[in-house]
């Protein structure tokens, strides 16, 4: 049983790069135009772009356009990033075990216990780096998916499919109604449209913030992987092209105004932390995703020698041993893109 849904957090620490037998995944990447996409931009020029125009689900990498939106509240002073949550007030919309405990090392990795509170900008940074589920559902809360859904519009996209409350949506996909079977429930939850399946959702995230005895109505046994696929099949969709543009944005540092750029770099740039980043690279930002059928990754790097990066690169429709290879050199992969001149090379006439 597959109890990791919706997270991902890779840690670029002391980053190097690994171009060591990837032939596997490139050649999976090159061979299955339905499961795999890639958009690199190097020096502001796009080298690959390869299924860049498929609709692919974005598991946590949509948290990114969270970040930004509350980027541009706290520029115009809508929020303070200063301002106390109670840890507690997050624990609302914690689901155990389903986030590969990203939220408890969150508040690890800061120190914090379920007595404290923590600041909106911790929050965010956790959303990010951590890929905290309870923290996405508070943001969104807090922020009001009307306001997350202008700053979409006004991204430039071509493909993005509009947010709701998608982490919220795995205890509403359990919730089965008595007398239907899961191909019965699979069916209904398969034929929604995007508006009543978002209401559902936003009915779970409800119920979260308000029934403390809501939570305990989710149960694993009544999530099988066929009932989480139709779940990740339905997360918020978009497009390596869209985010790859996205992250180039970013690198940019011209599209955001100065104060919404300062704060999002706060928050995206988690990997400078690092001393061996730090020795690399000028900017580094990253937020990435996963299910049990999804991978995705988008990021950004200024590099000390002059290389500018932006990238994205997505997975879905993913069997078990496809997950586990992918997964296998997932790491490699992007560290080998940031900082092997030769391995990109390769790469773009690999995958021409």
């Amino acid at each position: 049983m597959n109890k990791w849904l919706l997270s991902y957090m890779f840690l670029l620490v002391g980053l190097t790069a690994q171009a060591q037998n990837l032939d596997e995944l490139v050649s999976f990447i090159k061979q299955n135009p339905k499961k795999a996409s890639i958009y690199l931009i190097e020096g502001g020029q796009t080298t690959i772009n390869l299924n860049s125009s498929q609709v692919m689900p974005l598991a946590s990498a949509a948290k990114t356009i969270i970040a930004i939106t509350f980027a541009k509240q706290v520029a115009a002073k809508k929020i303070s990033p200063t301002t106390k949550v109670a840890v507690q007030d997050l624990a609302k919309y914690y689901i155990p075990n389903t986030d590969g405990q990203a939220h408890p090392n969150w508040l690890k990795s800061i120190g914090k216990s379920a007595a404290d509170s923590v600041t909106l900008l911790q929050v965010a940074k956790g959303m990010i780096k951590f890929s905290s589920n309870a923290n996405t559902e508070y943001l969104q809360d807090l922020l009001g998916l009307a306001t997350i859904n202008k700053t979409l519009a006004t991204l430039q996209f071509k493909s993005h499919q509009p947010l709701y409350y998608f982490t919220a949506g795995a205890t509403m996909a359990t919730l089965r109604p008595e007398g239907k079977n899961n191909e019965e429930w699979i069916k209904e939850l398969s034929v929604l449209s995007l508006a009543a399946y978002a209401k559902k959702c936003e009915e779970a995230h409800q119920r979260l913030k308000t029934d403390p005895d809501y939570i305990k109505q989710f149960s694993f046994a009544r999530l099988p992987l066929s009932v989480q696929k139709v779940w990740s099949d339905r997360l918020v969709g978009s497009t390596t092209y869209d985010y790859a543009q996205l992250m180039q944005k970013i690198l940019d540092g011209k599209f955001f105004e100065p104060k919404v750029q300062s704060v999002l770099e706060s928050i995206m740039e988690w990997p400078m932390a690092y001393s061996g980043n730090q020795a690399m690279f000028n900017h580094l930002g990253q937020k990435g995703g996963s299910t049990a059928f999804v991978l995705t990754d988008a990021f950004y790097a200024s590099a000390k020698n002059g290389t500018k990066i932006a990238c994205a690169f997505f997975f879905n429709n993913l069997d078990a041993k496809e997950n586990a290879m992918v997964n296998k050199h997932f790491g490699d992969f992007e560290a080998s893109i940031l900082t092997d001149a030769d391995f990109r090379k390769k790469l773009v006439t690999a995958l021409r």
